[in-house]
């Protein structure tokens, strides 16, 4: 498997051409491309080849086509360098590891002396539904993609002394179940962010809210409630995942750069479905749920939104994952 980040894709380029255009040199799983903020004349993205039979040629097309393409290195192969080119040259084939049976990852994150050694591993045996659902409440349900989702980074997390493998951002969790959260206050800020600038809704969204903002935001006339994880579609569950920040230092003296520092961070996989839950006290109101769905998947949720992160779809069954890539 190999995935290649894409950037300055022009949007002379559909996605389902890209896809077309990719499978001639190996099989895809999927192609995502998002719009650049910086430059609305292009897209960012990836690619998630299965097999990969002619790099050269892929890297090439990207090259005539003027598509930045790096390929991403799959960190589930990473740990001790050296251990790890002699497996290669024995040709040995990692086994496959058993899902870790944590009753809390919370704890298992902030407190364990390993400070959340293995936490990847954790599979969701119950999404605990019946604590999280608020009778009464409006909802619809998203899906993260590719890279996954990052909530809480701004919490401080202990890290192992001279360990550099070690998550070093923190994360945030419900306080009971340990499991993850998006928070109603960060939702609600994402939400009220574009809702001040009411043209642009009317504009991009088409819709004729603007006697209702300050109703909406000012009035207190909707709650907006901790969106919680209902299923993953990932290989035994598994909802968590890890990246890294890789910083670089420059040497001022002699004009270079200085060792690059790598900071890992724990986050959420793609292929995770969240319920997000609203209470409007008024029931004509409701129309505007259909309109926080949409911003929540147009801006998304999170740090790091800019790169990828914190971006969701429409709900997809487990079974369909297939047909959707």
């Amino acid at each position: 498997m190999a995935f290649f980040d894409l950037k300055r894709v022009s949007k002379e380029h559909s996605k389902e051409a890209l896809k077309k255009s990719f499978s001639a040199f190996g099989k895809v799983k999927f192609v995502f491309l998002n719009d650049d903020k910086f430059d609305p004349n292009f897209y960012f993205g990836g690619v998630n080849f299965i097999e990969l039979n002619d790099k050269n040629g892929f890297e090439n097309f990207c090259q005539e086509q003027k598509i930045q393409c790096r390929e991403k290195e799959d960190r589930s192969l990473q740990g001790n360098n050296t251990q790890h080119g002699a497996n290669r040259a024995k040709k040995i084939i990692p086994q496959k590891q058993e899902s870790v049976q944590i009753a809390n990852p919370s704890f298992y994150f902030y407190k364990d002396k390993a400070y959340g050694k293995d936490i990847e591993d954790f599979s969701l045996q119950n999404s605990y539904e019946e604590l999280f659902s608020i009778k009464g409440a409006q909802t619809f349900e998203l899906t993260t993609i590719y890279p996954g989702l990052l909530v809480g980074s701004g919490y401080n997390h202990p890290k192992l002394k001279e360990n550099k493998d070690d998550f070093q951002l923190g994360f945030f969790f419900d306080h009971t179940t340990g499991l993850p959260l998006i928070s109603g206050s960060s939702i609600k800020g994402v939400l009220r962010s574009v809702f001040a600038h009411p043209e642009f809704i009317k504009d991009v969204y088409d819709k004729d809210v603007l006697n209702k903002l300050n109703y909406i935001f000012t009035e207190q006339k909707v709650i907006f409630y901790d969106a919680f994880i209902v299923q993953s579609a990932n290989e035994d569950k598994k909802i968590f995942g890890s990246d890294y920040i890789t910083s670089h230092y420059s040497d001022e003296a002699n004009g270079e750069f200085k060792e690059p520092n790598p900071i890992k961070f724990l986050k959420i996989l793609p292929e995770v479905t969240f319920r997000f839950q609203f209470h409007f006290l008024e029931k004509d109101d409701e129309v505007y749920l259909e309109l926080f769905k949409d911003i929540i998947q147009d801006f998304g949720l999170g740090a790091k939104t800019n790169t990828g992160y914190g971006k969701f779809i429409d709900h997809v069954e487990q079974n369909s994952w297939a047909d959707y890539y």
